[in-house]
């Protein structure tokens, strides 16, 4: 925005700018700098009649446990796309802990956790970071071309339509509000007080963990091979308390 810039009540209307300054402020809850402040300020403050008081959105995209380690990797990174520099990251996966190196694209915010969009040197490939994965963050002097053969990722819910394995599954009643966090109150089927839900999972090992923590309160239906995964994973779970 230019410095001398003035918005004009013709072209942006009071509903306009607080959609414009709700996004601001979700910003500025992981961009502390003054630069944010201070456009809030210009926009709340009208030139003329303070067309701009408060609004009835508020965002926040700070996070319940990792607020001050996710300000400051979003930071690094975001100054690593700015002057195209490396990173080098240490990184905790399903398939356990590794380092590597890559050229940061974007940052995605999808629900409630950051991604990183990054080309792998390692890989030799672009690859999807979840910022709460990355226990270390350096930024690099080396520098990098930019590519522009690559799309941004959608990145898809553990509960995808149409992909991967089909999956049924029961909850007790009580664990409805859960239910409709997982899946969305439109996907769920109620019959003698349970709950039944059928949905496609490219992440097997993901629904037998969170339905085991569920107990008595959760059953996989089908198919057969993941109650299978499950009865295996609660047996090595209980042989831990013996």
């Amino acid at each position: 925005m230019l410095p001398n810039f003035k918005y004009s009540k013709s072209v942006l209307n009071k509903d306009d700018i607080d959609l414009i300054v709700s996004g601001i402020q979700g910003f500025a809850s992981i961009d502390e700098s003054s630069k944010i402040k201070t456009l809030l300020a210009k926009l709340r403050l009208g030139q003329e009649d303070k067309l701009l008081l408060e609004n009835d959105i508020i965002i926040d995209f700070t996070s319940w446990n990792h607020k001050n380690t996710t300000i400051e990797k979003i930071k690094i990174i975001r100054s690593a796309i700015a002057s195209r520099r490396l990173l080098e990251l240490e990184y905790y996966s399903n398939k356990g802990y590794s380092k590597r190196t890559v050229e940061p694209y974007k940052l995605i915010f999808k629900e409630e956790y950051w991604y990183l969009f990054a080309y792998c040197t390692q890989r030799q490939d672009f690859r999807v970071f979840k910022l709460n994965r990355i226990s270390k963050l350096l930024l690099c002097e080396r520098t990098y071309t930019e590519r522009t053969d690559y799309e941004i990722p959608v990145l898809q819910s553990t509960f995808s339509n149409g992909v991967g394995q089909l999956v049924t599954v029961r909850m007790d009643k009580s664990y409805e509000f859960l239910a409709i966090d997982f899946f969305g109150q439109s996907n769920i089927r109620e019959e003698n007080n349970s709950l039944y839900i059928s949905f496609y999972t490219e992440y097997p090992e993901w629904i037998v963990s969170t339905f085991a923590s569920l107990g008595d309160k959760a059953e996989i239906i089908e198919p057969k091979t993941l109650r299978d995964d499950i009865k295996v994973f609660l047996e090595q779970a209980r042989k831990q308390y013996e």
